[in-house]
């Protein structure tokens, strides 16, 4: 068996790939939604006082929270605002994206490992995980140490 080279071209990569790949047709809607949905979270994370919490899978976070400040990012090509880089334009991201995604599943530019909240959504991402008898599946920022909001269950671990 062959070791995989991360080096190398996705398939059909290159001059020889095809403007008209049905692999990336296929894959163009499913990116244009997580794209839009990354470009949401980067909206919401520059308005850190509509949107004062950070949620990651199993932690919450205040948005001015320095473990989160990367998520300011979300939605910007990997060579952005990297001065010996050339900046490309958002097209040219996407399809730069697209291209990895549709043929390995690989996504560098559209990370998705925070959501921003409103004081009510983080009240019912704190819900969604409490159980009927109080226990948590969550943790608090030890580093931002984030109130919990008032109107979700108590109990919260930090």
């Amino acid at each position: 068996m062959a070791e995989y080279d991360y080096f190398a071209q996705y398939p059909n990569e290159g001059p020889d790939h095809s403007p008209d790949c049905t692999q990336c047709a296929a894959a163009r809607s499913e990116l244009e939604r997580i794209r839009d949905h990354a470009l949401t979270q980067r909206e919401r994370f520059a308005d850190q006082v509509a949107y004062p919490y950070v949620a990651g899978s199993t932690a919450l976070h205040r948005s001015g929270c320095s473990t989160v400040e990367h998520i300011s990012r979300y939605g910007q090509g990997l060579s952005w605002g990297d001065p010996s880089v050339p900046e490309a334009s958002e097209a040219e991201v996407f399809e730069g994206e697209l291209l990895g995604f549709a043929h390995a599943q690989v996504l560098s530019a559209y990370g998705q490992n925070f959501t921003v909240m409103t004081t009510q959504e983080t009240v019912e991402w704190i819900r969604g995980r409490t159980g009927p008898r109080g226990g948590t599946k969550l943790r608090l920022c030890k580093i931002c140490t984030p109130e919990v909001p008032e109107g979700a269950r108590t109990g919260v671990s930090s």
